[in-house]
């Protein structure tokens, strides 16, 4: 059986071969730090996660954080930019308002991420008491917010569009919000069936076009 180093990575087993395996190893590795790293981040926020914790989560040496991403902040933009999007997940964005109720009514319905524990989009909101990350947990909102109106079919740089993209990408946040931290009821276990309906009448009202005469 091979033996275990205390870097992380995994001795080469007898008669494999050497790099391919430590490149699978590596990867497992780095993929385990950033798993342990969105945890720590979702459920204690960025002050209060420190890189040793995520380091023996994982049961690794904290000089391979270090090494894999450069610094905590690092670790913060790899979490970041590794977490599902909060519609959509790997594939691609919704396309129209309908497209976007309906991924709206499935992953903010009760045990949409079982794999987190709690809504990834917590790793956006805890105070991080370093500019540097709050703005990059800005820039993710505002430009999840810009691809929610490409979706509505009204972009461009339309502050009033944007405003309204804006609420319903706050409505999602606090849906999240509301079900970790108070557990309000029945919206807290609602499915996605049940959010569907008056998720749609919300992107509706909310991203429809103005109708000719209308006031925007």
């Amino acid at each position: 059986m091979a033996a275990r180093k205390t870097d992380g990575s995994a001795d080469v087993a007898a008669g494999q071969p050497a790099g391919g395996r430590r490149r699978r190893d590596a990867a497992a590795t780095r993929e385990a730090l950033l798993q342990a790293a969105r945890d720590r981040f979702i459920r204690l926020g960025y002050d209060r996660t420190t890189l040793r914790d995520v380091a023996a989560d994982v049961g690794v040496n904290l000089a391979l954080i270090k090494r894999y991403f450069d610094s905590k902040e690092g670790l913060f933009k790899a979490a970041l930019a590794g977490t599902p999007r909060f519609l959509g997940g790997a594939g691609e964005f919704p396309q129209d308002r309908a497209a976007l109720a309906e991924a709206l009514s499935r992953q903010l319905a009760a045990g949409a991420w079982p794999e987190f524990g709690e809504h990834p989009v917590l790793l956006l909101l805890r105070v991080s008491g370093d500019e540097r990350v709050d703005s990059l947990r800005r820039q993710a909102l505002r430009d999840f917010s810009r691809r929610v109106l490409e979706a509505s079919g009204a972009a461009g740089d339309d502050d009033e569009r944007l405003l309204r993209a804006e609420l319903l990408v706050a409505l999602g946040v606090g849906i999240a919000v509301v079900r970790s931290a108070v557990g309000l009821r029945p919206l807290a276990d609602a499915t996605a069936d049940e959010l569907i309906g008056p998720l749609r009448d919300v992107v509706d009202g909310l991203l429809a076009p103005p109708r000719p005469g209308d006031a925007v």
